[in-house]
């Protein structure tokens, strides 16, 4: 949290309060402002001068913007808006309809003559709640994250690899950072390649369940474990997984014929084992 300082008054609303000491000394739980009306919406400030309690919010200054008489607003309405208590910006809907500081400010700086809060034993409290284009509204805030070595891996094993008769085959879901992945193999080809290669992909899992417009970035590794000294074969990647491209890998990842071929260890009793390393992950989200 942060409190922004400017020069100017804010725009849409003050609340002046006169002889704070006694507001504070009387306990007051909680004050509401009047209604007042910004880019065609109801609001008003909810201010508890000794901090809320039922939010942790005691020893503090709590403050609070909230949307009023919303009963006009049609079925699952939503507005964001940038709240200029600190420049934060929020959405409010139906579920939400107050936004705001628990802990805005310990109540003992704020008293402090030296830092400016209260002049004479009087201060205001401003807010501006300005709407968000529509266009603007999708701003997202990136977040990359390195999931731990311990965790990052997923090994499958398929058996009895040359009695398979389906054409695609996926593993079971596992999980690595907060996204769910399967994998999925093509054992005679996918494509171009069918007849001639193994394909081999990496995927999301459930994407049904994800919200509209969501992007998933992993790098990553694919391979096919060898039985022996031998190094694996593995192909590197990086990309974007969302709704039309929920999967990616290689269609030609190896060679049936080398695949297949006893002397290169790749089958062992009839068993292929393959695996995924996720190194890194990146995941889309609103930022407010």
């Amino acid at each position: 949290m942060f409190i922004s300082k400017r020069k100017h008054e804010p725009a849409h609303y003050m609340l002046k309060i006169e002889s704070f000491s006694i507001l504070s000394e009387a306990k007051t739980s909680k004050i509401e402002s009047d209604v007042f009306e910004a880019n065609g919406y109801k609001w008003r400030l909810d201010l508890y001068p000794n901090g809320n309690d039922e939010e942790n919010g005691a020893g503090h200054i709590s403050l609070y913007v909230v949307i009023c008489d919303t009963e006009t607003c049609s079925k699952g309405w939503e507005i964001s808006v940038d709240v200029y208590v600190n420049g934060h910006r929020t959405r409010f809907h139906e579920k939400k309809m107050t936004w705001g500081f628990d802990k805005l400010i310990p109540l003992e700086s704020f008293v402090e003559s030296k830092n400016g809060y209260l002049l004479n034993d009087s201060c205001v409290f401003g807010v501006e709640v300005i709407a968000v284009p529509e266009f603007t509204q999708v701003d997202r805030c990136l977040l990359m994250t390195r999931p731990p070595a311990i965790m990052n891996t997923y090994t499958w094993t398929i058996n009895k690899f040359s009695t398979v008769t389906e054409d695609v085959l996926y593993s079971e879901v596992f999980k690595v950072g907060k996204v769910k992945w399967k994998l999925k193999i093509y054992p005679k080809g996918h494509g171009l390649c069918i007849g001639t290669h193994l394909s081999f992909f990496l995927g999301v899992h459930d994407t049904a369940s994800f919200p509209d417009g969501w992007k998933v970035y992993a790098k990553f590794k694919l391979r096919i474990k060898k039985h022996g000294p031998e190094s694996d074969i593995e192909e590197e990647a990086d990309n974007w997984f969302c709704n039309s491209a929920n999967d990616w890998g290689f269609p030609g990842f190896i060679l049936l014929s080398e695949l297949n071929d006893s002397e290169n260890g790749f089958l062992l009793n009839d068993n292929l084992k393959v695996e995924v390393e996720i190194s890194v992950m990146g995941t889309l989200r609103y930022f407010f």
